[in-house]
């Protein structure tokens, strides 16, 4: 299921729980929230990057490829406010990436090609700009005790999934570069929250408001 529906499958229920993106909360629903697990980075590590036009001195529009949630597009609105004083619009597109400037791109498309080292990185942007530690995934369910539950039984996870990334990113057929950079920065990858992270991520939650990009501060159950 692409991250960009899994909010509103944990909100009608089909799915118990799941990681989404934090400003995804603001697509509406009653969730909670675990106060212990999730991904935080400190920007280095990315998902998304922006391949610019070179020398375009204006950027009316940004062509969006990939699995692109709110909480990604909201991030580019933020930055691109920050910087350099715009918003502009945003379309998406399904086709050769080498064929449109201005791309945002998310996903395998970015490490495959080797292409990442061209862009901007969207994370690590944005980190600068808000000046706190970013959250990429929280973990939700409509249900307290799922949550409950999920705490229980994963006290030791934070050193199975280091592991785990590490061996799994070797498997994946991306390029002897691209490899090297994905393990030389899975430490900047945090699964554990703590009571900083907590207050970074209401803080983050709170921020496409206080841009005007949304109307209300979501509310959520934190457990």
């Amino acid at each position: 299921m692409p991250v960009s529906k899994l909010s509103e499958a944990v909100r009608n229920r089909e799915l118990d729980l799941a990681l989404i993106p934090p400003l995804d909360l603001h697509n509406g629903g009653d969730f909670c929230v675990s106060g212990n697990l999730g991904i935080v980075s400190d920007g280095a590590f990315s998902n998304n990057f922006l391949y610019f036009k070179p020398g375009e001195q204006t950027v009316p529009k940004i062509t969006l490829k990939g699995d692109l949630s709110f909480h990604d597009i909201t991030l580019l609105r933020i930055v691109f406010r920050e910087l350099y004083g715009i918003d502009p619009e945003t379309e998406q597109y399904e086709g050769d990436i080498g064929k449109v400037n201005n791309l945002l791109v998310a996903g395998d498309d970015n490490y495959l090609t080797g292409r990442f080292e061209l862009g901007m990185n969207i994370v690590e942007e944005a980190v600068e700009c808000l000046n706190f530690p970013l959250i990429s995934y929280i973990l939700v369910s409509s249900v307290e005790e799922t949550l409950e539950a999920v705490h229980r039984k994963v006290r030791e996870l934070n050193d199975s999934l280091y592991e785990f990334g590490s061996d799994y990113i070797s498997t994946t057929g991306v390029s002897e570069r691209t490899l090297e950079y994905l393990s030389e920065n899975l430490h900047h990858l945090s699964f554990e929250l703590n009571d900083e992270i907590i207050e970074a991520l209401k803080s983050l939650i709170s921020t496409p408001y206080y841009f005007n990009l949304t109307e209300d501060i979501p509310e959520f159950t934190l457990v």
